[in-house]
């Protein structure tokens, strides 16, 4: 298997979208691009799960395409 330069740049994008949903997990706060800062899980508690479980899908699915196909 070979993979393209392509390739390298959906694995790295997919690693930094799992490292924000790592901070995300581990600080209990979620960017909020309406205000501009940080928000509290108890705050935006929608906005804070779309995000853990939006952010897991993609940056699971971006890491692990290259190797699927």
């Amino acid at each position: 298997m070979d993979l393209t330069t392509l390739d390298y740049i959906r694995i790295l994008i997919g690693v930094a979208i799992l490292l924000y949903v790592a901070n995300c997990s581990v600080n209990q706060k979620v960017w909020i691009r309406k205000t501009f800062s940080w928000g509290a899980r108890e705050e935006y508690p929608k906005i804070f799960q779309m995000n853990i479980i939006g952010g897991s899908l993609i940056g699971s699915f971006l890491v692990a395409s290259p190797f699927l196909f």
